[in-house]
């Protein structure tokens, strides 16, 4: 049986003019958080004695905070979209108690705070941490830990940071399988694993999609995390942002690099929402 297609309820008048004033507020928000501070932005970029776009074209180092953040960003968002699936799948397997305590953990690390999720992973991953402890009392090693505030330190980190943004569409996107193709391959002998990869998978491929969007365009711009984590000597954009702007005082620099970041981002949806209709899926 198919189901109607359901329509979004909107608010309409006679005429259309006694709900104009309704769009006041979105736009004075836009207005204020999101124009308001690029306008800034640009004005600090072009405020300098040299043109501070132009003086970022021969900096070997803001070239090698960019390679640095892609190349992060796109692991952290494979990892975290394939372990994010897995999660979702074994919520949806699990039984009810124990999909309870697996939803509970996952909102959990979602309320909080990203600064002190980095501050357990570091209290894991400092030469004597935790992780040592566990190690050195199973006698698996005696020596301390050295991935503290280096390139692979970070990683796991940003995956748990970005995990719950994965899990969630992919868990939703489970909710309406077409169970009929998956009982139709059950029935001609179709193994779980065969079923899982031509069934099931290719149902979830929108919001898997959708997912990797998001966390790669939010990883672009990961600042505590890479900096308290990773190795001081491979930034990342955000981190080379907050060198220029504090460590030496280059605001105009800081600003134009702030400015790239965000047309990158935005160029970056626009291909993907024209590529994967990312906005109709997260609408």
């Amino acid at each position: 049986m198919t189901l109607p297609s359901v329509r979004r309820p909107r608010l309409r008048v006679a005429d259309g003019s006694g709900l104009r004033w309704l769009l006041l507020p979105p736009i004075a928000v836009l207005a204020l958080l999101l124009i308001g501070p690029v306008a800034m932005l640009a004005q600090t970029a072009f405020s300098g004695e040299e043109n501070a776009f132009a003086s970022l074209v021969g900096d070997q180092v803001f070239y090698d905070a960019v390679q640095h953040t892609i190349v992060m960003t796109v692991v952290v968002t494979v990892c975290a979209v394939g372990f994010g699936t897995l999660y979702a799948l074994g919520i949806s397997a699990a039984p009810r108690w124990v999909a309870g305590l697996l939803l509970a953990g996952l909102f959990l690390t979602m309320w909080t705070s990203v600064l002190v999720r980095t501050f357990g992973w570091m209290l894991l991953e400092l030469p004597a941490g935790a992780l040592f402890w566990a190690l050195n009392e199973l006698g698996l090693r005696d020596q301390p830990l050295e991935i503290y505030q280096t390139s692979l330190a970070a990683y796991p980190a940003m995956v748990h940071v970005m995990l719950p943004y994965a899990v969630l569409p992919v868990w939703i996107a489970i909710g309406r399988l077409d169970h009929a193709q998956i009982q139709a391959a059950q029935v001609f002998g179709a193994r779980p694993l065969l079923v899982l990869r031509k069934v099931v998978l290719p149902q979830l491929r929108p919001a898997m999609i959708s997912a990797a969007v998001l966390i790669f365009l939010m990883s672009l711009g990961f600042y505590v995390t890479p900096l308290m984590l990773g190795s001081p000597s491979e930034l990342t954009v955000a981190g080379y942002i907050d060198q220029q702007f504090n460590g030496s005082d280059n605001p105009e620099r800081a600003a134009a690099m702030s400015v790239l970041l965000l047309g990158a981002v935005l160029v970056l949806y626009t291909a993907a929402d024209r590529l994967f209709r990312v906005s109709e899926k997260w609408g």
